[in-house]
């Protein structure tokens, strides 16, 4: 059951979990602290703290329904996942995941700077961008707008320690804020033109193009293929030639997981970094 009042949104017996939701891979903007989670999107930030038997979110409370995607009914998309492979030991660990319906442009960049890195570095960059560029909250610093990331150069991601990034995100800025890349065109393609249309920024690969699709413009048809699920990928066929591209695993385990895919991803992603 969820209930919204004027200053909090109440969740009682229904499929959420901060710390599933927070630290499976789909976002990096959170803190855990003892009593609570705090969770950043924009310039905006939430709440979520356990009283007796219920969560508790306050913030901005319409935006934060819409993040938690707290409208979908993810008890009937598990029933229509449930007799696919490794979906019922998978949701024995991870069944309180919800897919965040995330900005798109903060998701791009996030998901640039995610490629071939680990969630620790992952995180201290996009904390240290919006340490530089980010209007300072008070206890926090917002996402930058995406005038200010285009406004400085290269150099500057250079000595915000984004490695090779550094390139990507002065580009891929600019592209958004000149609007030579439309942000909300992806919301009304279908998922191959989209994945297409995102590939032409730079710094997004296929890999991270799914990420974008499904946390930033809920395209469920997708299969992020990294390590974990190319370990998943020969664990479901053993037989498989090793030399298997991303690209056809992708294919295949979206053809075998069908329209929520990329849930069912989230669920076994999650399952498999817990054995």
């Amino acid at each position: 059951m969820i209930t919204v009042e004027n200053d909090k949104i109440t969740i009682k017996d229904e499929l959420f979990d901060p710390k599933s939701i927070l630290t499976c891979g789909q976002v990096f903007r959170y803190k855990e602290l003892s009593d609570c989670w705090k969770v950043y999107s924009l310039d905006k930030e939430a709440t979520i703290r356990k009283e007796n038997n219920s969560w508790i979110i306050t913030g901005d409370i319409g935006y934060f329904y819409k993040y938690f995607d707290l409208d979908n009914d993810y008890t009937k998309i598990q029933l229509e996942l449930a007799n696919k492979p490794l979906i019922s030991s998978a949701l024995e660990v991870g069944k309180n995941i919800r897919i965040l319906r995330q900005n798109p442009y903060e998701t791009i960049i996030s998901f640039i700077i995610s490629a071939n890195n680990l969630i620790p570095r992952i995180k201290g960059i996009i904390e240290r961008i919006c340490a530089s560029l980010g209007e300072n909250k008070g206890e926090y610093y917002a996402f930058p707008t995406v005038e200010k990331m285009a406004s400085v150069d290269a150099e500057f991601y250079t000595k915000l320690g984004c490695g090779y990034r550094d390139t990507y995100l002065s580009k891929t800025a600019r592209a958004i804020a000149d609007g030579k890349f439309d942000i909300n065109r992806p919301f009304n393609l279908d998922t191959l033109t989209a994945e297409k249309y995102l590939t032409t920024l730079f710094g997004v690969g296929p890999k991270v193009a799914d990420c974008i699709l499904l946390f930033a413009y809920q395209k469920y048809d997708v299969f992020p293929v990294d390590t974990w699920i190319k370990k998943l990928y020969f664990k479901l066929n053993p037989q498989a030639n090793p030399k298997t591209s991303p690209k056809q695993m992708r294919n295949e385990l979206v053809e075998l997981y069908g329209k929520y895919s990329g849930i069912a991803q989230q669920y076994l992603f999650y399952s498999i970094r817990q054995e």
